[in-house]
């Protein structure tokens, strides 16, 4: 007996778990990659604020000018380079302001009449009142908004500040040493001359005129008839001889010139100098010249704390007025960090003698800005400074 047995079927139907997770875990995927994208967008505007503001304090700390305008008073061209950085975002606000550094606590030094605080804006800044060492620091401000609302979120502000050194002056001076050339004389050289003593005697001889010459011997004869002709022997006329007697030409005396005294400003022979003063309302310094020789000078710098040397809160900035070097005087008014003393090149006499700047008002508040920079342009000593700071 054969026993049949019947396969049962199984019908298996499409799950939707598949589905269902994934519906599960699309909102938590999307809300990751929203963050994402929301998070590369702030660190997207916080790169171009740094950048923004870094680049433009690095172009307003140039040195020089374009288009006539100093790099730090050009407001526009600052802005210009910071917008330069505004990719997919918009600034607010680009400030331009100034201070004198840090203290070392770390506190702002103000400008005289500059509002130190990188929210204010204070470009452009004067001449007279900027000096080397001062900086100008730049802020940038953009706000950060996500693109869908999905919190009630506030803008976020993204600030970024920097600040650069600049300098307004730069004197520059050579560096090799001196090569020791002959110090300058108003005696000129004396030239070499012929100078006869009176004993020398010149014997001329003249010389006799040549004797002629016949080229073609000549032959002289008589024809006697029936007798026999006897021809003559021609003859030749040889010139006399010529001596020649050798004239005596005397040399030269020459006469031996003087030799100029090479000028040094280093070693034994050096030109230096003694600490920078301040009393009253004059800043001065002692300068000794060991050369032997006087000098002239080719240049004369100086540095002052210019906007805040005098102890008054109604006018503390100083004025040059008068420079008074070995009996020679300058006078002007130069309301300014630092200048070159203009038409005004004294000579140094031999020994001590002392520089004096003459102020306004009394010199009281000292900064360590403080410099002179005495610049020599004899021969020998040409651009050898003679550096208070040094």
């Amino acid at each position: 007996m054969k026993i049949k047995l019947k396969k049962k079927k199984y019908f298996f139907s499409v799950p939707a778990q598949a589905m269902v997770e994934f519906a599960m875990v699309l909102p938590l995927l999307l809300i990751l990659l929203y963050g994402i994208i929301e998070l590369s967008r702030l660190v997207f505007i916080f790169a171009s604020v740094a950048n923004a503001s870094r680049q433009a304090a690095r172009y307003g700390a140039g040195s020089g000018e374009f288009d006539g305008i100093t790099y730090y008073q050009d407001c526009d061209g600052i802005r210009d380079v910071a917008n330069q950085s505004a990719i997919l975002v918009d600034f607010d606000d680009i400030n331009i302001t100034y201070d004198r550094g840090l203290t070392p606590d770390g506190e702002q030094l103000p400008i005289l009449d500059i509002d130190p605080n990188p929210n204010a804006d204070t470009c452009p800044v004067g001449n007279n009142i900027i000096r080397n060492g001062d900086r100008i620091i730049v802020q940038v401000s953009a706000s950060y908004e996500p693109i869908l609302p999905l919190l009630p979120f506030e803008p976020l502000e993204v600030v970024s500040a920097n600040a650069r050194t600049f300098l307004i002056s730069v004197p520059i001076f050579g560096s090799a040493f001196p090569t020791g050339f002959a110090a300058e004389s108003s005696t000129p050289s004396k030239a070499p001359t012929n100078t006869f003593t009176g004993n020398e005697t010149s014997t001329f001889t003249p010389i006799p005129p040549f004797a002629s010459s016949t080229s073609q011997p000549t032959t002289e004869g008589t024809y006697v008839p029936g007798a026999t002709s006897t021809p003559r022997i021609p003859t030749n006329t040889v010139p006399p001889s010529l001596t020649f007697t050798p004239s005596f030409t005397p040399l030269p005396s020459i006469s031996p010139t003087s030799t100029a005294t090479a000028i040094l400003c280093t070693g034994e022979y050096s030109v230096s100098h003694g600490p920078l003063i301040i009393r009253e309302n004059v800043m001065e310094m002692s300068i000794n010249n060991n050369t032997g020789h006087t000098l002239t000078t080719a240049q004369i710098y100086v540095e002052w704390n210019h906007d805040t040397g005098h102890n008054s809160e109604e006018n503390p900035s100083l004025h040059l007025t008068q420079v008074f070097f070995a009996g020679q005087t300058w006078q002007g008014d130069v309301f300014a960090p630092s200048s070159i003393i203009q038409a005004f090149n004294p000579r140094i006499p031999q020994g001590e003698s002392v520089i004096k700047f003459f102020f306004n008002q009394t010199y009281n508040i000292s900064d360590g800005t403080e410099r002179i920079i005495i610049t020599i342009g004899t021969p020998g000593c040409i651009n050898y400074p003679v550096d208070s700071s040094k």
